[in-house]
């Protein structure tokens, strides 16, 4: 080929080229990159309060949404989402931890390409709750060294709930019967590190300026501490106490007074329980029970009262309680005395402090036979007298403590559904836990379905239910009255030779239950007794349930009475529970939990993984929790409001 043609044909090609370049015949393009995927959040500071729900929004051009997550200084309480992945511009709540915590970031993250994301910044800081100013009512029942003891009364604070200003009380065990004032000089609150409050209260006896009460406090120095869990969704600053101090341990609560109800003598029906100790002839466990109707001014005429006593296995049902019981004005306090005139029991004193309308705390501080009992009691308002087997129809979850007459300490929590006939039937579920088979109540079963041939109620209408014969399949036999107030509350004690218990329950709400009722923070409160010496256990921690894995996690202040502690600060407390079957269904779900055994946790060095049941009062997953088990006793209660 000659240097012209290649010429040529060089030009061709170039010409052919520039024809293609045109679009003339078939062509190529060249794909645009990808829009480049953004995430950002909305506006989000601190601090927060612990429990606490805030809305938080990420925007992006990732069709497909962002996942959310997030990280603090401690492991594994960071905090909850109510969705774990939501689309451009939709609200999410994140929910806080139950327990402080420092350098919290959310973070939301592309689905798509998961090198994108957004972060809260600067970091967060989640802080405890604090207990807004005015008087609240407190109460508590444990054991000292003398036995039994039991203590209801009043504080105010002040000082955005940081200061103590005045209060009263009154202190009941087997050998004093004791009225004291708060001194604000030495008395005061802090909030600890795992979200609890801290109340040290100092004693005067009886009035302030004086000494403190030498029957109170670690040798005598008159000095109670308090150790609270606030309940993580109460609007109020409803919190669960434990006394925290080696002169006693107990469990109880506190709770605001209101200001009106407790200005005012107390009227109408009241549902009460009573629990303690009777030492008369041989020293019994006894537990009272019954209606105090107050139907005059300051006068109670015994229309539409009833009283109920079990004294150490000898049962006395359906007392009478005379036209000269009366109930006197209330101090400034809230601080009222009733005296109740009784067939069998000639006069008993129970001082009472109102909490609010429907609310009474009691302490026995007087009665013919020396007795140390102490409890509660519900208005019924307008219900007195109207009550029928019909309108007690219902589902009640209640959970009891005493003991058993071998003797040992029991506990029992009961599902129970009456249904109006005529006869009203009973059934349902229990557990039980006396630690020992020998006892005529068989080892420790989970959960165990339950007959009544019927129930009965007091035909004046008071709301004295009585339930006789409940038995399960492993031939457990037991007489319950319930106590009803109409309000929510179911009130009970044992009416048996075998047994002495008391306890408050609430009527369970409508279903229905699954896994993801038992969901969220919760306030914590075990009571109960050691494996070996049946030494009195109690404690509250913030705790968290996940229903979707069937978790609980969190930590628990523990006071073990008679131990070398006693007092164990934020125990770490783990759990499980499982939703399925028919007894799941009925909202009794079964687990574990792991870090409230005291002897395996704090002598042994390795916590046992107890066995628990749990059993719901609603779809908000607040429960009544017993262990089922030989290795301790404990009751608990998880709620949340």
């Amino acid at each position: 080929m000659t240097f012209y043609k290649s010429i040529l044909l060089l030009m061709g090609l170039s010409m052919l080229a520039a024809l293609v370049a045109c679009g003339g015949g078939s062509h190529t393009t060249t794909t645009p990159p990808p829009p480049t995927i953004t995430v950002t959040l909305s506006a989000f500071t601190g601090p927060l309060a612990v429990n606490s729900q805030t809305p938080i929004t990420a925007t992006t051009t990732d069709t497909a949404g962002v996942k959310w997550s997030v990280t603090c200084a401690t492991i594994g309480a960071c905090g909850t989402f109510t969705a774990a992945q939501t689309t451009t511009g939709t609200a999410n709540k994140y929910i806080a931890p139950p327990s402080p915590t420092t350098n919290v970031v959310i973070t939301a993250t592309s689905v798509t390409t998961n090198t994108i994301s957004a972060s809260t910044s600067p970091a967060i800081t989640i802080t405890g709750a604090i207990l807004a100013d005015g008087n609240y009512a407190f109460s508590l029942a444990g054991e000292d060294a003398n036995g039994n003891y039991y203590v209801a009364g009043v504080i105010t604070i002040a000082g955005n709930g940081t200061t103590i200003t005045a209060g009263e009380q009154d202190f009941a065990d087997f050998l004093h019967d004791l009225p004291d004032a708060i001194n604000p000089t030495g008395s005061s609150i802090a909030y600890t590190a795992d979200g609890n409050v801290l109340i040290t209260l100092v004693t005067c006896t009886r009035t302030c300026p004086a000494v403190p009460d030498p029957f109170i406090g670690p040798g005598g120095n008159g000095i109670e501490t308090l150790n609270g869990t606030i309940l993580p969704l109460s609007a109020t600053g409803r919190t669960f106490i434990t006394e925290f101090d080696a002169s006693a341990s107990g469990s109880g609560e506190l709770a605001p007074q209101n200001a009106v109800a407790s200005a005012a003598t107390p009227a109408g029906g009241y549902a009460f329980v009573l629990n303690g100790y009777d030492p008369h002839p041989n020293g019994f466990s006894e537990a009272v029970g019954g209606i105090i109707n107050v139907d005059g001014a300051g006068t109670i005429s015994g229309t539409g009262s009833i009283f109920d006593v079990n004294d150490g296995g000898a049962t006395s049902p359906s007392q009478t309680v005379g036209s000269t019981s009366t109930v006197s004005p209330s101090d400034p306090f809230g601080r009222v005395t009733f005296t109740l005139v009784t067939t069998n029991f000639s006069t008993i004193v129970l001082v009472g402090y109102i909490v609010d309308s429907s609310h009474i705390q009691l302490v026995e501080t007087s009665d013919a036979y020396g007795g140390t009992l102490g409890g509660v009691a519900f208005s019924q308002g307008a219900n007195n007298g109207t009550f029928t087997v019909a309108t007690a129809a219902n589902t009640y979850v209640v959970g009891l403590t005493g003991f058993d007459t071998t003797p040992g300490v029991l506990q029992l929590v009961n599902q129970l559904t009456l249904t109006a006939g005529p006869p009203g039937t009973v059934t349902g579920f229990l557990d039980y836990n006396d630690l020992a088979s020998s006892s005529g109540l068989n080892a420790a079963s989970s959960p165990d379905p339950i007959t009544a041939a019927a129930y009965t109620v007091d035909p004046s209408g008071a709301g004295d239910v009585t339930i006789a014969g409940i038995a399960d399949s492993s031939g457990v036999s037991y007489n319950l009255q319930l106590y009803l107030d109409g309000n929510g509350h179911a009130l009970a004690i044992s009416m048996d030779a075998n047994d002495v218990i008391a306890g408050a329950g609430f009527t369970r709400g409508a279903g229905p239950f699954a896994a993801t009722s038992f969901t969220g923070p919760y306030a914590l409160n075990v009571t109960g007794a050691d494996g070996t010496n049946e030494s009195e256990l109690d404690g509250v921690g913030p705790v968290s349930a996940t229903g979707a894995g069937e978790t609980i996690a969190g930590t628990v202040d523990l006071n073990w009475f008679l131990s070398s502690g006693p007092t164990y600060p934020a125990r770490a407390v783990t759990g499980a529970f499982a939703t399925t079957g028919v007894v799941a269904s009925n909202s009794v779900f079964t687990g574990t939990v792991t870090g409230v055994d005291a002897e395996s946790c704090i002598i042994v060095g390795t916590c046992s993984v107890d066995t628990f049941s749990y059993y719901l009062i609603d779809v908000t997953g607040d429960n009544i929790a017993i262990e089922t088990d030989e290795n301790q006793l404990t009751l608990g209660f998880f709620l949340q409001q």
